[in-house]
């Protein structure tokens, strides 16, 4: 853990903990703590994907390092309710993964935790976090313009005679992402973040039937009928728990 100056005193609700997928992510936001400073924001990298909790026994979560870590780090009490985040040590978590389907699952696979345990806390506005970087950036002189899912850039290249006289660099993975590109993505955070948002019994319903083993059938017919081409147009700055789960 990079923990923040800021975490765990009277000004921790202000502090964000940013949450990545693995150690080449971790350095990439730290390169990005460059611009907006180590006061509100902390580093936990994240190894591999977290524990589906909904199927896991009490001994696994007790016994699982990355909960614990996780736990200690906000200061989360078991079984308590939450009427806000000022209490935690953290007043939000910033989820960095990649752009693919394994950084979906991790995303997923974290709001799965947070809402087996202390659903109260999704409810808070701003205190879940994605922060997203380009999967596609294309340049022309001093011009660029970066997608962050596929169907939007492939939408842009057939207005674009396919993309010629462009440059253009596809990302692999946020480790593909230079410090230079970092600073960047942190000079313009409002561009890279979208807060989760509650909005009713449906988003319980969403989560619950992606992650519980119990719903394996209902599962099936959900993924039948999702659209393939479905995804989550970033120019929204919000997005509720329900259109993540069927649209990413």
């Amino acid at each position: 853990l990079d923990d923040a100056n800021w975490a765990g005193g009277r000004k921790g609700k202000e502090c964000t903990l940013i949450l990545t997928e693995g150690d080449s992510a971790k350095a990439l936001a730290i390169s990005g703590l460059g611009v907006v400073g180590r006061d509100k924001y902390g580093v936990f990298p994240l190894r591999g994907k977290l524990l589906n909790v909904r199927e896991a026994s009490h001994k696994q979560v007790m016994e699982n390092a990355e909960i614990t870590a996780i736990k200690k780090i906000l200061g989360l009490q078991t079984g308590k309710v939450y009427e806000d985040a000022n209490s935690l040590r953290y007043g939000h978590i910033m989820i960095m993964a990649d752009q693919d389907h394994d950084g979906s699952h991790i995303k997923g696979l974290l709001i799965n935790f947070i809402h087996s345990f202390w659903p109260s806390l999704l409810k808070v506005p701003g205190f879940l976090i994605e922060f997203i970087t380009p999967i596609v950036k294309v340049t022309k002189g001093q011009t660029s313009k970066s997608f962050f899912t596929l169907p939007e850039y492939e939408a842009w290249k057939e207005q674009n005679a396919d993309g010629k006289g462009w440059n253009i660099k596809y990302y692999k993975g946020l480790g593909t992402s230079t410090s230079k590109e970092a600073k960047e993505y942190f000079s313009a955070l409002a561009t890279h973040r979208i807060n989760f948002k509650y909005d009713g019994a449906e988003d319980d319903q969403a989560i619950d039937l992606v992650f519980n083993k119990k719903k394996a059938d209902l599962r099936k017919n959900w993924l039948r009928d999702t659209d393939p081409e479905a995804c989550v147009y970033h120019n929204n700055r919000t997005l509720t728990y329900r259109d993540f789960v069927n649209q990413e």
